[in-house]
């Protein structure tokens, strides 16, 4: 059995959803009633919160991410609580609640590496802002550097925000709970640094289908944040300080590479835009790592196939290459 990770100053506390994921791989998506044959089904730890929790670690070391959530007292607590602690993530802020089913997500593969996601939440849904008050999950709030509030239900979301260090750096990534919410996540947004979004749920909480438009109108309606809206092969958009800029997305093909699972590359970016950011990188050059994150983990068919820090590095170092020599070739 993984033993805990040994103990030094929290620097990112991860708060958010953990499931055991059972993926199917085939090579198009079935339309409605039509069957399709299955490549391969693979089961895997995972859960948005997890994953993410999971790549920070791997970006940081052990010790220095912990995550916050709750499992069901089933079966698979045991192992997925193993597997966040083998890759040195702190689980002394789980909550195991008695009676309920740990959340499962079913995801769904196509031959272009494009997913559909099924989740039953179970256990996550059952997080109240009272598990916040426990010694060990506030002891963790009061000491990471960066709190980064995932797809809580939002009356424990809310508490995390309040109960976050006022030297933290609060990053919220809200994920189904955002849509139809915003009046809702208010008190969470007053209190965040970054607001961090995929397209579907940029649209969902903006009310605009042009990307563009929904960081800016975000933007106007919440002084002081960060939106950050992650666009899979398009980049991502940061909008800081009323304006708008593009980042580059990752061609995996300058490295080599090509894509086979996106579940879990949004959690990469996360992961790798919080530890970024924590390293003192500013959002736009903090988004650059998390793009290449998240292209890097879409190359491994594993929900959390996020790299490491050497490895991203190492991948960075050679993307800038390819780049500069092509820029140098015009």
């Amino acid at each position: 059995m993984a033993t805990q990770p040994p103990r030094r100053a929290v620097e990112v506390a991860v708060l958010g959803a953990i499931n055991w994921d059972t993926t199917v791989f085939e090579h198009d998506f079935a339309s409605p009633g039509e069957e399709v044959p299955v490549v391969r089904l693979e089961e895997f730890p995972g859960g948005k919160g997890a994953n993410t929790a999971v790549a920070a670690a791997r970006i940081l070391g052990r010790g220095a991410v912990a995550f916050l959530g709750a499992l069901g007292s089933d079966q698979v607590k045991g192992e997925l609580l193993e597997s966040l602690a083998a890759e040195g993530v702190r689980t002394d802020g789980v909550e195991v609640i008695k009676g309920a089913a740990t959340g499962r997500a079913m995801i769904v593969v196509d031959g272009a590496g494009r997913k559909t996601i099924h989740t039953h939440f179970g256990a996550n849904e059952a997080y109240e802002p009272r598990f916040l008050r426990n010694p060990a999950s506030a002891a963790i709030l009061s000491a990471s550097a960066v709190t980064v509030i995932m797809d809580l239900p939002l009356a424990a979301a809310e508490a995390a925000a309040e109960g976050a260090s006022k030297q933290s750096r609060v990053v919220y990534c809200p994920g189904v709970r955002g849509a139809g919410q915003e009046e809702r996540l208010a008190s969470i947004l007053s209190r965040a640094d970054d607001l961090v979004l995929d397209r579907i749920e940029l649209a969902k909480l903006s009310g605009r289908s042009d990307p563009e438009e929904g960081v800016e109108a975000l933007l106007q309606r919440h002084e002081g944040i960060t939106v950050v809206a992650t666009l899979g092969p398009e980049g991502c958009l940061v909008a800081a300080g009323g304006s708008v800029s593009r980042v580059a997305p990752v061609d995996l093909a300058d490295l080599g590479l090509a894509a086979v699972n996106s579940t879990g590359s949004g959690d990469a970016f996360l992961a790798a835009y919080a530890c970024y950011s924590l390293f003192g990188l500013q959002p736009r050059e903090a988004a650059e790592w998390g793009n290449l994150s998240g292209a890097l983990k879409a190359a491994s068919a594993e929900t959390r196939g996020s790299p490491t820090r050497g490895a991203l590095e190492e991948k960075m170092r050679l993307l800038r290459e390819v780049r500069g020599r092509r820029q140098g070739s015009r």
